[in-house]
């Protein structure tokens, strides 16, 4: 079982759908579940400084969309897009130092999988429907 997107926007294991998660979150200075600084809440995430909801809904709707169903809308796929490849600087950055695998190296590395991802997402938005997750 694994989860699979809509518009080739990422197919593989909950779980590397779950590193990649935390990897994005990391790249921007916040945590995601299971977090490597202890005394975090286990089951929560954070942005880091500087980042927040109201400023980046597109990344608080990656960071919180269930990881096996679902959808995201066209409007809200645009926003995801675009903050995801607004942070691809520090995405490469970390991923210098970050070794991939399973899924995410199949699928380019981590920041091949977010620009898979993002390129899932403008498709989506473009087509004008919703990105799906099963």
């Amino acid at each position: 079982m694994g989860l699979d997107c809509s518009h080739d926007a990422f197919h593989g294991a909950y779980s590397s759908f779950n590193r990649l998660r935390q990897f994005v979150c990391k790249s921007i200075g916040g945590s995601y579940p299971p977090h490597e600084t202890e005394g975090l809440e286990p089951e929560a995430w954070y942005f880091g400084e500087g980042y927040n909801k109201e400023k980046n809904p597109g990344l608080y709707e990656f960071f919180c969309h269930s990881d096996c169903d679902g959808e995201i809308s066209p409007e809200m796929c645009s926003l995801v897009a675009n903050e995801l490849e607004s942070i691809l600087p520090l995405l490469k950055k970390l991923e210098e130092i970050t070794e991939a695998y399973g899924h995410i190296l199949f699928n380019g590395g981590y920041v091949g999988t977010v620009e898979k991802f993002i390129a899932g997402c403008r498709k989506a938005a473009e087509l004008n429907e919703p990105l799906l997750f099963s």
